[in-house]
C-alpha cells in the first residue's frame, strides 16, 4: 500500500501541474478525470467519511485550534493593507469578483484535495505528521507557481493546516481559515503583486 500510496500522489501532483500549466486550454475535461482517479483511490484504501476530514467530527475543535493562527495572519494583513493603502480598494475590487460564499467553497474544494487526498496519502508513506505537513506545504506551493505571493503564503499555509487537519481532522476550519486569508490577501496586498491571486501562465495574463 505504501508504494501504491506514492504512485497516487505523484500521479495527481503531475496531473494538476500539467492542467494547470497546459491542458486547462487544450483539454479542459482532464479535470474531471484527475477527480475520478482522485476519489476512486478513496475506495481503494477503504477511507472513512472521517478519514476524509467530512462530517461533523472534529469540527468545534478544529475551530478553535486554527483561530490564533488566522487571527495572527490576518491581523498582519490588514497592518499591511492599511501601511500600503492598498486595504479599501483592495476590498471594493474583491467584492465585484466573487462572494465570499464561493470563495470559500472553493477553498473547501481545494482543501478537500490537499488534505484528503494528499495528506493521507504522503501521511501513509511518511509515517510521520511533522515531514508530512512540511511535504503538503511544499506540494500547495508548487500549485502556486509562479505567484510571488501565494507561493510563500500556501506554503505556509499547507504546514499549519495539514498539522491541524491530522489532529482534528475536519476540512470546514481549514477552508474558512484559507478564504478568510485569501480574502484579506486579495484586498490588503497590492493586485500588482499578486495579479488577482492567479497562478500558471494566467499569472501572466
Amino acid at each position: 500500500m505504501i508504494i501504491l500510496a506514492a504512485a497516487e500522489v505523484l500521479i495527481v501532483f503531475a496531473g494538476i501541474i500539467l492542467f494547470i500549466w497546459r491542458l486547462q486550454f487544450v483539454f479542459p475535461d482532464f479535470a474531471w478525470f484527475l477527480l475520478g482517479f482522485l476519489v476512486l483511490t478513496f475506495f481503494i484504501h477503504r477511507d472513512r467519511l472521517q478519514d476524509l476530514g467530512l462530517g461533523s467530527r472534529g469540527l468545534i475543535a478544529g475551530m478553535k485550534a486554527v483561530l490564533a493562527p488566522t487571527l495572527i495572519i490576518s491581523i498582519a494583513l490588514v497592518l499591511s493593507g492599511t501601511g500600503l493603502g492598498t486595504f479599501t480598494t483592495g476590498i471594493s475590487n474583491w467584492t465585484r469578483l466573487s462572494s465570499f460564499g464561493r470563495y470559500f467553497a472553493w477553498c473547501l474544494f481545494q482543501e478537500f484535495g490537499l488534505q484528503s487526498f494528499f495528506t493521507n496519502r504522503i501521511l501513509q508513506v511518511l509515517k510521520d505528521p511533522k515531514k508530512t505537513a512540511w511535504a503538503s506545504g511544499v506540494i500547495f506551493a508548487a500549485f502556486h507557481i509562479p505567484n510571488p505571493v501565494l507561493m510563500p503564503l500556501t506554503f505556509l499555509g499547507g504546514v499549519i493546516l495539514t498539522r491541524l487537519f491530522i489532529k482534528n481532522r475536519n476540512l470546514v476550519p481549514l477552508a474558512l481559515a484559507q478564504a478568510i486569508v485569501g480574502a484579506l490577501t486579495s484586498a490588503a496586498i497590492p493586485v500588482s503583486w499578486h495579479h488577482g491571486l492567479r497562478v500558471g501562465p494566467g499569472f501572466y495574463r
